[in-house]
């Protein structure tokens, strides 16, 4: 039985990925290519952010900082001349390198104020970003903020099979993680810090690593994004709008559960397709939910599926045993 369940665990997600590379060639139209692609781009963050908040405990506010400043040195590189690989290549150090410096002190905070703290990151450079005067031709942002075309010549059928890619990647990454020792050092923090330093764990290192893998896979999903799109400005690359992103899709589907983040982001994503519509007022009403899910399904769908067949199972036992 079990042989069974881990073939059809390998089986099931190579099905998946066979029918989404051989989509793009059976001519759908436009509309589902950007909400294929918004999906593989959003799962990214949503398995990095579970990484950090479901396996270790650390409940990051930050992730914008990442996805905008490798929007940015992307911009800037491709501006400047240097090639789509460079280009990619000095946003993904400049992430490593920020998430490097800024890990020192926001790991010396605990609780809320880590939350605060890391909330406050992409704030500041919101803030530099919107009064940064460059020279050269550029794009006003919104707010007066530097904006800069962010322009590759990759057709959106490529970018979609790069999206694709990193989001296959990005799963892959976190069960291999998760199998890791560097996995049950992560999961004994989040049950209880202490006893896992108490146990030899070393919870600094540790936490260090996996900060900067979420931090880099954040920054991928960013210069895919704004690849996407075309150009960047500080308002949308540093919005808490990402940070809406991330906590909804994995609290929704399951919160520290493999599952979960894919099944939440495929909700999300057919919920801003559905809200896009109201505008602004989208954010809000995602804001609203995301309460409403924290209150009556803490666990999320995919945690509150698991406990309702846990205790099937256990009234059938207790039926059968009587």
């Amino acid at each position: 039985m079990s042989k069974k369940i881990s073939v059809a665990k390998f089986i099931l997600p190579l099905i998946c990925l066979i029918a989404l590379i051989v989509l793009p060639l059976s001519g759908i139209p436009w509309y589902y290519f950007h909400v294929l692609f918004l999906f593989f781009t959003y799962l990214i963050l949503a398995e990095m952010w579970n990484l950090l908040a479901g396996y270790c405990g650390l409940i990051s506010l930050g992730q914008p900082a990442f996805i905008g400043l490798a929007g940015y040195m992307l911009a800037i590189s491709l501006y400047y001349g240097l090639s789509l690989p460079l280009s990619l290549l000095v946003s993904y150090l400049a992430v490593i390198a920020f998430a490097i410096i800024i890990s020192t002190p926001v790991f010396r905070l605990r609780g809320f104020y880590f939350v605060i703290g890391t909330w406050m990151i992409p704030e500041v450079l919101r803030l530099w970003f919107n009064n940064w005067r460059p020279t050269g031709e550029v794009l006003i942002g919104v707010g007066g903020g530097a904006g800069f075309r962010v322009w590759a010549g990759l057709s959106p059928q490529t970018l979609y099979y790069i999206a694709l890619a990193a989001g296959f990647i990005a799963i892959i990454l976190k069960r291999y993680i998760l199998s890791s020792k560097l996995g049950v050092g992560l999961m004994a923090i989040r049950d209880d810090e202490r006893a896992a330093e108490s146990c030899g764990i070393n919870v600094s290192r540790c936490k260090f690593y996996v900060f900067v893998i979420a931090a880099l896979f954040t920054g991928v999903a960013g210069t895919i994004f704004y690849l996407f799109q075309g150009h960047i400005e500080p308002t949308n690359a540093f919005s808490i709008y990402w940070t809406n992103i991330m906590l909804i899709a994995v609290i929704l589907g399951g919160i520290g559960t493999e599952a979960g983040p894919i099944i939440g982001t495929a909700i999300v994503v057919i919920l801003e397709q559905i809200l896009a519509a109201y505008g602004e007022l989208s954010q809000i009403i995602l804001g609203v939910l995301l309460i409403v899910i924290i209150v009556t399904m803490p666990k999320g769908i995919l945690g509150t599926i698991y406990r309702t067949q846990i205790h099937k199972t256990l009234f059938k036992k207790l039926t059968t045993t009587s």
